[in-house]
């Protein structure tokens, strides 16, 4: 599923078929939201998003520990219109991180038809030169730091992303 698998190192590779999504290369991502083929999720903490994230990315801060990314899996359909965006794709940090692998997991066991995950995060994007935007995290971020919605967020039109 990956995009062109000789870019990929093999355990994200691995990560990606036992998860059941693709991975995407930053600039083909970059090429692919230019598009309007791709809604990119940006899911590292609002502090990192507002430092500077994926123009048009939405925020979505997905918790460093499990538990709490279970309790977040159910607010992903309702928040990133899964019926309607074509695709997805989300970015973490960097090569390292595991947020991004969870996010799009999460995308598959939710229905979404077509998930990837930006190869290498933001570390990767800042390489290859690509622009970003800096802004705060948007509303539909889900409240609270305990995974547990403490009110309902209007729904986002559909894969617009932004933030």
């Amino acid at each position: 599923m990956a995009d062109d698998t000789r870019e990929f190192p093999v355990g994200l590779l691995r990560q990606a078929a036992s998860g059941g999504y693709g991975l995407l290369a930053p600039e083909e991502a970059w090429r692919r939201a230019q598009a309007g083929t791709l809604s990119v999720i940006d899911v590292r903490d609002a502090p990192d998003y507002e430092a500077g994230h994926v123009p048009g990315a939405l925020c979505f801060p997905l918790p460093l520990t499990w538990v709490a990314r279970l309790l977040r899996r159910w607010w992903l359909h309702k928040v990133l219109c899964a019926a309607q965006c074509p695709s997805v794709a989300f970015v973490c940090e960097g090569a390292t991180s595991t947020r991004s692998d969870s996010a799009a997991r999460a995308a598959v066991v939710q229905g979404f038809a077509v998930a990837y995950r930006i190869a290498g995060g933001m570390d990767a994007w800042h390489a290859t030169g690509l622009p970003v935007e800096f802004g705060p995290c948007g509303p539909c971020a889900p409240p609270g730091d305990d995974g547990v919605p403490k009110q309902e967020a209007p729904p986002r039109s559909p894969c617009t992303g932004g933030g």
